[in-house]
């Protein structure tokens, strides 16, 4: 009886953790850069002490979401590395503030539905 007690316990808790997604404000991120209210997290990752990444899906339009990251970055002192090949990738390449670089990503897609946008860093 004790022992399926703690075996339901112990399924609660995991089912509970993956019902409660991980903040999306991740510690690196600029808080300047408002996440959309849909966004759905798909993974987060650390690599060592200054690589971090993770994915988010959103059905917001991604165009105009990058358009107002881009000019939060800028209003706020960080500096925007923009090629053209990231323009043409719908991608933000930005550092300053504890970021040596980062990018984020939105792939072009053809079908309809939420889009993936991934973030990844290299932080100081």
């Amino acid at each position: 009886m004790i022992v399926a007690t703690i075996i339901t316990l112990s399924v609660s808790a995991v089912l509970e953790a993956q019902d409660s997604p991980p903040e999306w404000t991740q510690e690196w991120v600029p808080t300047i850069l408002r996440m959309p209210d849909d966004a759905e997290f798909l993974s987060v990752r650390a690599i060592g002490s200054s690589v971090r990444m993770f994915s988010v899906t959103t059905t917001e339009d991604v165009d105009e979401l990058l358009l107002e990251w881009e000019e939060a970055l800028r209003e706020n002192g960080y500096r925007i590395d923009q090629s053209r090949d990231d323009k043409l990738d719908r991608s933000i390449e930005f550092s300053g503030s504890g970021i040596s670089n980062a990018k984020i990503v939105a792939p072009v897609s053809t079908s309809q539905g939420p889009i993936t946008l991934k973030f990844d860093a290299t932080l100081r």
